[in-house]
């Protein structure tokens, strides 16, 4: 549950801030600085009152969506943002976006064009770490889905919460588990992300 909820974060943000990325870099420079400023929010406000305004806003209504894993996925989708945005930031100014859109375009590709056969591939490597960084981050979350899921979608921290009066043995191997999964992530991650020379 704790994966499902992870990717599924991870996806929406990355569909999300890539294309808005993509924009504010290439056309419209000057609202980085303004950028900057509010990606910092999630980070300015403490995850126990964010989590109290989540369940004053989802807790009745239209959008009724406390206790599920979606409240989850959207409210880990804004934790994830400033890690998000800053790595592939700091990737897009590396490979000097403008001069390479530039380039594309003066060789017949179409902004999309460039933008998907040419820019993106030169992101992988901002993309991946930050979908680690982001990943380690939110797998190890605990504050926000103990108090908007708890019980009723139990991720890994909170059933480690729970079970941290029973077996010692059982959540230390757990916890073991846990830190060998991560492990060969970052390999495999690390690995995939080597440069290729001949």
């Amino acid at each position: 549950q704790s994966l499902l909820v992870c990717v599924g974060a991870l996806m929406l943000s990355v569909v999300l801030i890539l294309p808005l990325l993509f924009v504010v870099h290439y056309h419209f420079p000057k609202l980085d600085a303004l950028m900057n400023i509010l990606i910092l929010l999630p980070f300015a406000v403490p995850p126990v009152v964010s989590s109290v305004g989540l369940l004053q806003l989802y807790g009745s209504g239209p959008l009724q969506m406390v206790g599920t894993p979606w409240i989850l996925i959207g409210c880990y989708f804004t934790v994830a943002l400033p890690f998000m945005y800053r790595a592939i930031t700091n990737n897009l100014q590396a490979i000097n976006l403008r001069d390479l859109m530039d380039s594309a375009q003066l060789l017949g590709a179409s902004t999309f064009q460039a933008a998907f056969l040419v820019v993106l591939p030169n992101l992988r490597k901002g993309l991946m770490v930050a979908l680690l960084l982001s990943f380690s981050f939110l797998f190890g979350e605990f504050v926000f889905a103990n108090i908007l899921v708890g019980t009723r979608y139990e991720t890994l921290q909170v059933y480690l919460n729970n079970m941290r009066n029973s077996s010692g043995h059982f959540t230390s191997a757990l916890v073991i588990s846990y830190f060998l999964f991560v492990l060969v992530l970052t390999w495999v991650a690390t690995f995939l992300n080597k440069d290729k020379s001949q």
